[in-house]
């Protein structure tokens, strides 16, 4: 029997769920036909156990599972227990606790153990749905009977003609269960248990009556257990304590907030090992580190944590990890192992592990899901044995009856106190026996009935089990349903002219593209460029050596005092925000601290500025900044800075002025850009033979490739009839022929048309236009174009089409870094614009 002395709440719960299976067991015994069966398992044979982690739900449903098993005066029930951990990681840890502390229970092995005639009630097969549901080789190996053992598919059977039942027990995998077509299936068609019990520290009604539904029963009945029984008992902490870190928008990509929580965590971790100290209580504490998937700097985040560490002198021997890929250090061993104070491990190893030494806990990821931050505060939510006694009689220190957790990403914080919501929605609440079914005698037979309105039928009335429908799956009268909408519809497919498709239709085409004096393809048309109409654009370009680029660039750069003074910062102070209970009423203490510059993401951002201007190499850029730095820190301020420093000081600067190398890069790039005329326009435009007319356009037809804002302003000036408009031309972005606008970042911008002005005397007569959608407005490539301006024709209107139709010119509004509308755009007023 168990040598671990259950706790008052366990016991009831215990109790309680032996109660119903019980009475399950009995109406089993009472009558044995099938369908009997299925009804008494359906309304009583299915309970829920949920409680906060910690509480001892393996415990709990550990006992149920060893004393059910156990004869007694009410039943002589045989049963044997498969039991699902929702990891393959988890089934080693789930065998060791089970067999160590649970002797009237049986580990077997489900690979080689595959025999009935050696079954004893008792026996527990630990696994996950994965290797007995899944299609691939493992699972084949175990649905396939061999010289020694029977498939599984065969030995359930068996076990039942050996009048076993079949108990199966769902450790949190049941949030995925519906999920897996496999799995429902096996459960339903293969196992079919007489018994289920799940276990969870995340309830969620929207899965549990998935999980119903799946598993066809008509009642789950739910034992609860609330938070407050369990911190009662001394088994988990009071409360947990949630530290987050805020930055200011300008500067929170440059500061290191994961070394600040790493070293604010190492703290508290140094204090608490202190204070067990000034107990006498022999034991280090467990601090944990929660990393994410990669680093910033190519290094996988085990090693930037691990970095990070040692920085603080945490001493490398002390530090373990654990990843599924790299799994370095055992868990469970780790969790006694009392020369390791760190551990470091990843989203993946967050569900289901016990860490009782854990007080601490820093998260270097992100993660807002409510259900997630019930698995992170999980790991430091138990007590440690040691302190259990001290925790129940209420006389451990303020320090210790609470854990600790440190957030380098501040949005987690909302995670986790909705995390501390749904835990305390948990209210201790036991489930009793579902009285809905009932022993008759039919025929000289017992029968296991539903009672209907309190009344039971002469006629055998069996329960008849909801259907399982996979997700996504499609029933056949949604299929019919699709099928005759498609069948009614007058809409097909369209396929312009499939003859091109065909080999001659394809051959026709590859010499029409080589032959001089092509065929148009079938459908469509040449349409000539029109008389008297423009033959050829400008393009702008830089000049083919950046010399004079760079000196310009080095000498705008606008270092003022500001900027200089940015290059001498060491730290940022940044506000700690601590939730001083995530389970109370989430009351919030502030105060501010010193937060270190991540190097690493200085560095980066710094690389990121100086290969922005594509037509500069960015070493040379760098020389030419570094030596204007010399110049003002050492020459002109007096500082003497080394090149180590120079070096440091001029990142940080890029990194905090993301646009100041831009700024001089524009103003350098339109001072030395060239112009030069762009190819001659083709002669003629291949298009549809029946595409719309345009009277304005160069090809008198409207292109096919325009946006409905585009096309809206094509149309606007079609219809011109004031004489403002004597062509408008739609400028293909980076054809041969195309106007071009040389960008601070040595890239071009082709505006959406160019547009033949009647009487404006600037800019060859030629306006640029650029649509633009409200929602692009303020993005920054549009920020770019709106400062460009070609050399030739000047700087290009930017429009914006209003819901009401209408197009406005907007402009940029420097003072607010945006772009807002102007003024009302009028055709006849293009001239002047």
């Amino acid at each position: 029997m168990s040598i671990i002395p259950p706790k008052r709440y366990q016991s009831e719960v215990v109790n309680k769920t032996l109660e119903i299976f019980r009475y399950a067991e009995s109406q089993l015994q009472a009558a044995a036909d099938e369908d009997s069966r299925r009804t008494a398992s359906a309304f009583n044979g299915c309970v829920l156990l949920e409680a906060p982690t910690g509480a001892g739900k393996t415990l709990m449903a550990a006992l149920i599972a060893e004393r059910f098993a156990q004869p007694d005066h009410r039943h002589n029930a045989k049963i044997v227990w498969f039991w699902f951990t929702p990891f393959a990681g988890l089934v080693e840890q789930a065998k060791s606790a089970l067999k160590k502390d649970f002797a009237g229970l049986r580990i077997r092995d489900l690979t080689c153990d595959r025999v009935a005639y050696s079954a004893a009630s008792g026996d527990v097969f630990v696994t996950t749905w994965q290797s007995v549901a899944a299609r691939n080789a493992d699972t084949r190996k175990l649905r396939t009977s061999g010289d020694t053992s029977l498939s599984l598919d065969e030995f359930i059977p068996e076990l039942r003609q050996a009048d076993f039942r079949i108990g199966v027990v769902v450790d949190e995998a049941h949030h995925g269960f519906t999920k897996a077509a496999e799995a429902v299936r096996f459960y339903r068609e293969i196992m079919r248990p007489d018994f289920t019990l799940l276990i969870t520290a995340t309830p969620d009604d929207a899965d549990v009556n998935k999980f119903k539904q799946a598993a066809g029963l008509a009642t789950l009945h739910r034992q609860s257990v609330s938070r407050r029984d369990a911190v009662d008992a001394g088994l988990i902490k009071a409360g947990i304590k949630s530290i987050a870190y805020l930055a200011p928008d300008d500067q929170k990509t440059l500061v290191d907030l994961p070394a600040t929580a790493l070293e604010d965590g190492w703290r508290t971790h140094n204090a608490i090992k202190t204070q067990l100290a000034a107990l006498g209580v022999r034991m280090t504490p467990l601090m944990l580190v929660q990393v994410g998937n990669s680093g910033k700097t190519g290094t996988t985040a085990i090693e930037d944590a691990k970095t990070r560490l040692l920085a603080l002198d945490v001493p490398e021997e002390a530090i373990a990890w654990y990843t599924a890929d790299d799994p370095n250090d055992d868990l469970l061993a780790v969790a006694r192992d009392e020369s390791k104070q760190v551990l470091i491990f990843k989203m993946a190893v967050a569900l289901g592990f016990d860490a009782p030494r854990a007080f601490t806990l820093v998260s270097l990821r992100g993660a807002k899901d409510t259900d997630f931050g019930i698995q992170v505060v999980g790991r430091i939510l138990r007590v440690h044995p040691k302190l259990q006694a001290r925790a129940a009689s209420k006389t451990l220190p303020e320090s210790l009856r609470f854990g600790y957790v440190y957030l380098a990403d501040a949005e987690n914080q909302t995670g986790l106190t909705h995390a501390g919501e749904k835990i305390n929605s948990i209210q201790t609440q036991l489930s009793g026996i579902s009285p809905y079914t009932i022993v008759v005698k039919i025929a000289g037979q017992n029968e296991v009935q539903v009672v209907q309105n309190g009344q039971t039928s002469l006629l055998s009335r069996p329960y008849t089990p909801t259907v399982w429908q996979q997700p996504g799956q499609v029933t056949e009268s949604e299929l019919k349903s699709v099928q005759e909408e498609i069948q009614s519809s007058s809409t097909t497919p369209l396929l312009l002219w499939p003859e091109l498709l065909t080999p001659s239709g394809i051959k026709s085409r590859q010499q029409s593209k080589v032959s001089p004096e092509r065929l148009p393809a079938p459908g469509y048309t040449f349409y000539p460029l029109r008389e008297n109409s423009p033959r050829q654009f400008q393009i702008e370009r830089l000049p083919l050596t950046t010399d004079e680029l760079l000196k310009c660039i080095g000498a705008r750069v606008n270092l003022s005092a500001e900027v200089l003074n940015a290059g001498l910062r060491r730290s940022v102070r940044i506000t700690r925000r601590t939730v001083t209970d995530i389970f109370a009423d989430h009351e919030a203490m502030v105060d501010t601290v010193q937060a270190k510059l991540s190097s690493a993401e200085i560095i980066r951002r710094a690389q990121r500025v100086l290969t922005d201007p594509g037509f500069i190499d960015p070493c040379d850029l760098h020389g030419v900044l570094l030596a204007r730095l010399r110049t003002e820190y050492n020459e002109h301020q007096g500082i003497g800075f080394n090149e180590e420093k120079l070096a440091r000081a001029l990142n940080l600067i890029l990194a905090t002025y993301l646009h100041l190398v831009r700024i001089a890069a524009r103003t350098c790039a339109a001072q030395f850009k060239e112009v030069v005329d762009a190819a001659v326009l083709p002669p003629q435009m291949e298009q549809l033979a029946n595409a719309p007319r345009s009277p304005l356009n160069l090809y008198g037809v409207m292109p096919p490739d325009l946006n409905e804002p585009e096309r809206k302003f094509a149309e606007l000036i079609d219809a011109d009839t004031s004489g403002t408009v004597l062509w408008w031309h739609r400028n293909e972005p980076r054809k041969p022929w195309s106007i071009g606008i040389v960008l601070p970042n040595g890239e071009r911008y082709f505006p959406d048309f160019a547009v033949g002005v009647n009487g404006r005397t600037r800019s060859a007569g030629v306006l640029l236009v650029e649509t633009k959608g409200g929602h692009l407005l303020n993005s920054d490539e549009t920020l770019e174009k709106i400062a460009a301006a070609h050399k030739s024709y000047g700087s290009p209107v930017m429009l914006k089409r209003r819901d009401d139709g209408s197009f406005w010119i907007v402009r940029y509004i420097e003072s607010r870094n945006r772009i807002e509308e102007d003024q009302a755009f009028r055709v006849e007023n293009m001239a002047q614009y």
